[in-house]
């Protein structure tokens, strides 16, 4: 299928269109301002972006039926206008966030970031697949949650005082305490250290001689003993701590991890306040050894070959090197066989991928050599460009580590590390639309896009930008637009000319397939009419023709005559057949000249004669006849639109008592703008379409006029 078909409705100004797409060409879409060629442009972004909100915004006032568009054949679209531009520019460090993928991307160096992501892939996959590398990585920390270890020392205070001190464990050390030998002998260290904290608790809410439990009287004398010894020696904080540290150590021996000879060790001076050096001793041991094994383990688990810039490429035999454990920093407590097997594993492992870093060191240099050669042709491609169009500035590429750049502008003058800053306040409207369009080419092109539009994007510029933009964004030999599916929309009667006419691609070798059409909007339905080359005329020799036309109207053929008169007499003003046409064309019954004076019959004569050339056999009374009120409001119902803005604008132009145009500023204040300062019949090309086949005025201003001349204008019929 090589032409697509776009259904919009209610949208705008748009009741209904159907826009034709021609696929891999550049869709050529003129039409006057007004038509509704944004609308559509913005129509299709919503519905292939899914961007329902968007589109609803798009329903007229009053309308009941939501917007819709069917444009089933493109899963993907990027549109150029004027959000683009006031958006696109500029981030802080760089005006393209995504720099790297616009400007440097390409299939020879996506291959090798595939085979070098294949390596990493597989040197990251031997740690990231450990159970026991992960198990450790959860483990260790707990420790350092309960003993603050800093400067390879113990953080002495709170509840590890107290424990150093000897207290928080060991019941069974005073006699007075013996009585309560059900609850901490041969109990596991949780449920035990529960109920001391309890009895700790309930020890400060006695209330008398009672029991608070069983309301029996009690020995005061030898339960006092008992707390004393309790408040004084079994602190909460103590025995909190303790209980920590023992769950740790327990779970490390059932886990596999931890030496049980050397906790059995620890346990020992556990609340005995005759061996707090070596409860220091050991408590210090267990946090240096567990804070080296945490180190070596978090940097096994934190190894990224993926994240390896170029410049560190020649250090991964040092990083590599610096993952191995050596056994002899954990000599006491981390000693079991999973663990120095783990230890001998992950030493394997290294000494393995130190055996493939000299092929991820040649990819990466294949990468950067690469990477060097697309920076020197981007920039030599875009600043080309820039010398074609005029721009005094150079554009810079610089690489910013793997699969990263950022991008600037400097003075053409200057060196590189003359950045312009702010590029928004320096770069004229016509500077920063050039260099957004070809920013977004970059852009599209590395998104891969089913469908591009471009929404009027040139009108803006000069002839010789015009040229150098488009001819860069079709460029048979670089990356372009080339053959991709593309929609141009403009009121710009210039590339018609030169794309259609002249021939721009075929004669620039471009091998882009060109279709130009014709958008006008009637009344809210959008037709599309194809534009050959036929279909661009010559303005004196189509003036000529119309003048020459005995089967168009006398003030069709007046007002062409006038201006073909204008284009091929250097002296026209002062010709005495621009002098009656003139005056025809105001409707004067008694022609005069520029000051106000009535024309001699010698001037009357020779113009007439000199307008016989064209048009035969009439006096000047035959002539004004035509311009009659009752003449050219009969003309309001002609199908023809050229013919019936030539009424109109005669109708307008007459003089008269009453000022029409005054009138209608009041009721109709756009349509008079637009009919009397921004459209002109006459066309400022050397090429224009005929306008009695492509009618370029709005058919709402034309409605507006009708009905204004109709209703409103009191004109005498």
């Amino acid at each position: 299928m090589n032409t697509y078909c776009v259904k919009i409705e209610n949208c705008n100004c748009i009741s209904k269109a159907e826009i034709k797409i021609k696929k891999n060409s550049l869709n050529l879409k003129y039409g006057p301002n007004g038509t509704g060629k944004s609308t559509i442009s913005k129509a299709i972004s919503a519905q292939i972006n899914n961007q329902i909100d968007e589109l609803n915004e798009l329903k007229p006032f009053n309308e009941t039926h939501n917007p819709s568009v069917n444009c089933d054949d493109f899963q993907s679209v990027k549109v150029f206008n004027e959000d683009y531009v006031n958006s696109y520019l500029f981030t802080e460090k760089s005006f393209l966030d995504n720099s790297f993928r616009v400007f440097l991307h390409s299939k020879v160096l996506d291959d090798l970031s595939d085979e070098t992501d294949k390596l990493l892939k597989e040197l990251q996959s031997v740690f990231e697949q450990n159970e026991n590398i992960n198990g450790l990585k959860e483990f260790l920390p707990q420790y350092f949650d309960t003993i603050k270890y800093q400067n390879n020392s113990l953080s002495i205070r709170g509840g590890v005082a107290e424990l150093i001190k000897g207290n928080g464990y060991g019941f069974e050390k005073y006699p007075e305490l013996r009585n309560y030998s059900p609850f901490y002998k041969d109990k596991e260290f949780n449920s035990f250290s529960k109920w001391a904290k309890w009895r700790n608790d309930g020890s400060t809410i006695m209330n008398g001689e009672i029991c608070p439990f069983c309301t029996n009287s009690l020995e005061m004398e030898k339960i006092q003993e008992q707390n004393k010894i309790i408040a004084n020696v079994f602190k909460n904080s103590a025995i909190s701590t303790a209980n920590k540290v023992l769950i740790f150590l327990n779970e490390g021996i059932e886990k596999n991890y931890i030496n049980i000879e050397s906790v059995n060790a620890l346990k020992e001076y556990i609340g005995d306040s005759n061996k707090s050096d070596e409860l220091t001793s050991e408590l210090t041991q267990l946090a240096k050894e567990t804070e080296y094994l945490t180190s070596k383990i978090n940097k096994i688990c934190l190894f990224r070959p993926m994240n390896i810039k170029g410049n560190q490429i020649d250090e991964i035999e040092s990083v590599l090197s610096n993952l191995i454990i050596d056994e002899r920093q954990i000599p006491n407590y981390y000693t079991t066989k999973i663990v120095t097997d783990l230890i001998a594993y992950i030493s394997l492992k290294i000494n393995d991928l130190k055996q493939k870093t000299g092929k991820l060191k040649g990819l990466f240099y294949k990468c950067q050599i690469k990477t060097e050669e697309l920076i020197k042709d981007r920039e030599e491609d875009i600043n080309h460009f820039f010398g074609l169009a005029g721009f005094p500035y150079k554009f810079i590429i610089k690489d910013d580590g793997e699969n990263k750049s950022y991008s600037y502008l400097v003075p053409i003058n200057l060196s590189e590390d003359k950045k312009v800053e702010k590029l928004e306040t320096h770069l004229s409207w016509g500077e920063k639309n050039a260099f957004s369009l070809v920013m977004f080419m970059f852009e599209a092109i590395s998104e891969g896009v089913d469908l591009i539009i471009l929404d009027d994007p040139i009108s803006s510029f000069d002839k010789n930008k015009k040229f150098s933009v488009i001819k860069r964004m079709f460029d048979n030999q670089k990356e372009s637009f080339r053959d991709k599916t593309v929609i141009m929309f403009t009121h710009d009667m210039q590339p018609i000319i030169d794309y259609v006419y002249g021939k721009f691609f075929t004669r620039l070798g471009l091998t882009t397939p060109l279709e130009a059409m014709y958008l006008n909007n009637e009344n809210g339905i959008i037709y599309e009419k194809e534009i050959t080359i036929n279909d661009l005329k010559n303005i004196v020799e189509l003036t000529k023709e119309i003048a020459t036309n005995p089967n168009q109207e006398m003030i069709v053929r007046c007002v062409n005559l006038r201006k073909y008169i204008e284009l091929t007499n250097p002296n026209f003003s002062t010709s005495t057949e621009y002098e009656i046409l003139s005056n025809i064309m105001h409707g004067r019954i008694i022609p005069i000249d520029k000051k106000g004076n009535e024309l001699s019959k010698q001037i009357i004569e020779e113009g007439l004669i000199n307008i016989s050339l064209y048009i035969k056999n009439k006096n000047y009374k035959d002539f004004i006849k035509t311009t009659t009120d009752k003449n050219l409001f009969a003309l309001l119902s002609s199908s023809d639109e050229y013919t019936k803005i030539i009424a109109i604008r005669c109708l307008f132009e007459k003089e008269r008592d009453i000022n029409l145009l005054s009138m209608l500023r009041k009721k109709y204040p756009c349509t008079c703008k637009f009919v009397n300062e921004v459209n002109h019949i006459e066309n400022d090309y050397i090429f224009q379409l005929n306008p009695l086949v492509f009618f370029e005025i709005p058919q709402f201003y034309i409605n507006q006029l009708q009905d204004f001349l109709i209703n409103d204008s009191k004109l005498k019929l």
